[in-house]
């Protein structure tokens, strides 16, 4: 897994994995400080990688009024989701038990 910076995480289409509980300290111990973001519904902190197969993933989080505690996996392209949630949680080290909702829809 190779941190790069949010706006290299573009692309479509866009999908969102899963929430998981996973707290921003925990994140910056190991990677530093998150980007900050903007879209229609204001600003988020993003930290985005790319995984080992070439998958762009992000944990993404309201910065000011987050709805529920934790990020938000988001990821760029076309491969299966539980894939890529297999794929982070292995390449990020922490247990499928830390998962708190898997798709949206």
């Amino acid at each position: 897994m190779q941190r790069i910076t949010a706006s290299d995480f573009s692309g479509s289409p866009q999908s969102y994995i899963a929430q998981l509980d996973i707290t921003t300290e925990e994140i910056e111990s190991r990677w530093g400080s998150g980007d900050i973001t903007w879209d229609d519904l204001g600003a988020w902190i993003t930290f985005a990688f790319r995984l080992d197969d070439e998958a762009l993933v992000a944990l993404v989080r309201e910065k000011e009024n987050a709805p529920a505690h934790g990020y938000i996996l988001t990821a760029i392209g076309n491969t299966p989701p539980d894939e890529i949630l297999l794929g982070f949680m292995k390449e990020f080290d922490i247990p499928h038990s830390r998962v708190v909702h898997k798709g949206f829809t």
